[in-house]
């Protein structure tokens, strides 16, 4: 009997070798002809067995790692064993206010309620969608017989309410609920003694065990292995347990998550409190749609599940921040938060946090409310300051030259600079507008190079700017402008920091700076261009701090309001956000110039044809 036995190998013929070499170990075999027998089909049916087999051990064994599992319903088990639930999607949210007029019906009530689930409609790219009441208002009719609704949050979607009745033979009975497109953030979970009663207990979400005993009103959620939510109640000593035959009622909104973010314009068709001839204003827009984000990703989930295990619910470190406010607010395309301590000025006792929203620039004043009374509230040290902060955002502008050979090519010219365009757009989708996304040079360059056979060799010149609004008082034009980048420093008559042009006293003006003796920082001056000479008009409108990435203005007026585009040229071509900062190529401001490389059309003959471009403009 053979005693040397490989059972390391995982492929399909070299199973079936391993099988041959094992049976013409034993003497029975001793001289057979496996190819040519009815044994190869047997052995064809032993190593697919064992081949399906160790395939599904290999597969079944990553399913039971949250790194290495690749179906949802193991993802999120696996997540749930580390206290975290996945986000479900979310509906766009929106604030409006809203008139009704009743002075034209018969009988006026001194209060009007707008009820959760009150329907407005809006159009977004020609699509209708439907928008319903989060929260119900009463508001007191007005002198002249209007009520006036103020705030009203609305969302995407449709209101739906489903009742089940608790079953306590039913051991860690749950209730689920049917739509897989549900925003549990809207959920509402209400518990009646019976169908008869009037009166229901409102359940709160579970999100601490501080101050939870037996007598606590609250509920829980989970993601199930059906990719849906469902709902379970305390078991009478972490949390209230409703008794047997109590109804327990959930309501919810379902959504179309980010299809309307943007929505601004509502309409109301309808009746509220039985006012049939009252007049419904058009509503008026406070904040529009936004925050409309798709359910939970399984990279977001892997990413996210174990940060939340190391924070344990509490805010410590700037980490902990960013997970927390993660598991808890959805609207976030991208966020970075830091230490007071590493703010510039150094700011200690504070934490600083920097969101970029999924659709907008910056979040509202009440998302930011929220994250600091909701999210955060209970959380964090007491002695420590939440600040949240605008993303400060960078432009870039870039000159690109790229030689090609129309030889290799089918493409134009005019075809290759948009290739080269496009290449440019998806690296800026790709790799920027992130607070860890840095712009890195021979990076795109690669991309440039690999966009078509033909392009060559490509140069990159990149430039920084920001867009301000000038006044027409000294006072009104105090700027700070923080690059992401330090500035470069020409030591020289040459301007590091230029602008587009403005008028004073009905002339072009522009910014320019110039060295200032002994000091590192350089002069911020006014010009006009006389004769083609740069003239001085103000020689102290502020200050260039090239290692800080700073420009500050002053002491100017324009004639009349303008916006100009302040640009300076950085120190490096990579260009690194920190913490508040964001870089975004700016498609309008990218120059695209395409040559024939003539040496390799021409060879040694074309050099002297050939030229180069200039490192800075």
């Amino acid at each position: 009997m053979a005693t040397n036995l490989n059972v390391s190998e995982l492929d399909f013929d070299q199973i079936k070798n391993n099988l041959k070499n094992f049976l013409k170990q034993q003497t029975e075999f001793n001289d057979y002809d496996f190819e040519g027998s009815g044994l190869s089909v047997l052995l064809d049916v032993l190593a697919y067995n064992t081949h399906y087999n160790a395939v599904a051990a290999h597969y079944s064994l990553n399913e039971s790692f949250l790194d290495s599992a690749q179906i949802r319903g193991n993802v999120v088990t696996r997540a749930k064993l580390l206290g975290y639930t996945p986000r479900s999607i979310l509906a766009p949210r929106a604030a409006i206010q809203f008139i009704v007029d009743a002075s034209a019906s018969p009988v006026i009530p001194d209060t009007l309620t707008l009820e959760r689930g009150t329907k407005f409609t809006t159009q977004v790219q020609g699509e209708t969608y439907q928008y319903v009441v989060l929260n119900a208002q009463t508001v007191t009719k007005s002198s002249t017989d209007t009520f006036t609704f103020t705030n009203v949050e609305i969302a995407e979607g449709t209101y739906k309410t489903i009742q089940f009745r608790v079953d306590n033979d039913i051991e860690s009975q749950k209730f689920q609920i049917p739509d897989m497109d549900a925003d549990v953030s809207t959920l509402r979970v209400r518990v009646q003694q019976n169908e008869r009663t009037e009166s229901y207990d409102v359940y709160s979400k579970f999100e601490s065990l501080l101050n939870v005993d037996s007598t606590s009103q609250i509920y829980y959620t989970q993601e199930n292995t059906s990719e849906k939510y469902e709902v379970y109640f305390g078991d009478g000593i972490i949390g209230r347990k409703p008794l047997n035959n109590n109804v327990v009622t959930l309501d919810y909104i379902y959504t179309h998550g980010v299809e309307s973010n943007g929505a601004s314009e509502f309409s109301f068709s309808g009746i509220i409190g039985g006012l049939v001839d009252a007049a419904y204003s058009t509503p008026t827009l406070i904040t529009k749609a936004s925050g409309g984000a798709d359910r939970e990703s399984l990279e977001s989930i892997r990413f996210n599940a174990p940060l939340t295990f190391t924070a344990q619910n509490r805010a410590v470190t700037s980490d902990d921040y960013r997970s927390i406010i993660l598991k808890g607010f959805a609207n976030i395309s991208s966020i970075s938060t830091w230490g007071g301590e590493d703010n510039d000025p150094p700011d200690y006792g504070k934490i600083y946090i920097a969101i970029k929203p999924l659709t907008e620039d910056k979040l509202t004043t009440k998302e930011k409310d929220t994250i600091t009374s909701s999210v955060l509230a209970g959380k964090n040290i007491v002695s420590i300051e939440p600040v949240l902060v605008d993303p400060n955002f960078t432009e870039l502008e870039l000159d690109v030259f790229f030689k090609y050979n129309p030889n290799l090519t089918d493409r134009t010219q005019v075809e290759l600079q948009g290739v080269v365009r496009d290449t440019i757009s998806d690296y800026n989708f790709n790799n920027l507008n992130k607070f860890d996304g840095v712009f890195r040079y021979s990076q795109l360059l690669n991309l440039i190079d690999n966009a078509d056979r033909s392009i060559l060799n490509s140069i990159v010149r990149p430039y920084m700017f920001n867009k301000i609004t000038l006044g027409t008082t000294n006072a009104s034009n105090n700027f700070e402008l923080n690059f992401a980048s330090p500035i470069y420093d020409t030591k020289s008559d040459e301007f590091s920091v230029t602008s587009t042009a403005f008028n004073i006293g009905g002339v072009k003006h522009y910014i320019g700076d110039e060295e200032i003796v002994g000091s590192s920082d350089r002069q911020v001056i006014i010009y006009k261009i006389v004769d083609g000479v740069n003239v001085t008009v103000i020689n102290d409108a502020g200050k260039v701090e090239p290692s800080k990435g700073r420009v500050t203005l002053h002491s100017f007026a324009a004639d009349a309001a303008t916006e100009i585009r302040v640009t300076a040229t950085p120190n490096s071509l990579d260009i690194a956000p920190k913490r508040d900062q964001l870089l975004n190529i700016d498609q309008s401001f990218v120059q695209i110039t395409a040559e024939i490389d003539t040496i390799s059309t021409a060879g040694a003959s074309g050099a002297i044809d050939y030229n180069t471009n200039a490192r800075l403009r």
